[in-house]
């Protein structure tokens, strides 16, 4: 009986471990996601501020491998307008990290003239960074915080176990 309480306690808090490190993950990718973002962002102004170029023809040049960070299922060819990528970005979790600072960009995408989207990529890249920061900053204390959570709770169970 007293393997078996072993085994168990072994069990909650192997789990409670695996939890916290799937969970360092996940925060791992929203960084990158935010990264990508901005990447996506500075690349559409690099093309409207060099080349003038229409925001059509700006989604059709851009990098699978930006498009792919920006969010699953970007990449693919049903995203070559900024509807499109609206529509992805909202029906995902990717709109929690600075997901209204995006779908304000794309909005305004294609909507004025040069100076105009300059300003708006500018805007949208000074936001993403703050939220980039922030994240940056808040996510070790976080990850702390949830380990420390998990490993109690696992060692409440154990003890009830036991």
């Amino acid at each position: 009986m007293l393997i078996l309480k072993a085994v168990g306690a072994v069990a909650v808090i192997s789990s409670a471990i695996f939890w916290s490190s799937a969970q360092k993950s996940k925060d791992s990718a929203r960084l990158k996601r935010l990264e990508s973002q901005i990447a996506f962002v500075r690349f559409i102004r690099d093309k409207i501020d060099r080349y003038l170029a229409p925001i059509t023809e700006i989604m059709r040049d851009c990098d699978d491998e930006i498009l792919q960070g920006v969010c699953i299922g970007c990449a693919d060819s049903a995203c070559v307008d900024v509807q499109a990528l609206q529509i992805l970005l909202k029906s995902g979790t990717y709109y929690s990290d600075g997901g209204e600072i995006m779908d304000s960009f794309l909005s305004g995408l294609g909507t004025s003239y040069r100076e105009g989207e300059i300003a708006g990529c500018d805007a949208c890249i000074r936001g993403l960074c703050e939220v980039y920061e922030r994240l940056k900053r808040d996510l070790p204390r976080e990850r702390k915080g949830r380990a420390v959570l998990a490993l109690c709770l696992a060692a409440g169970i154990v003890i009830i176990l036991i």
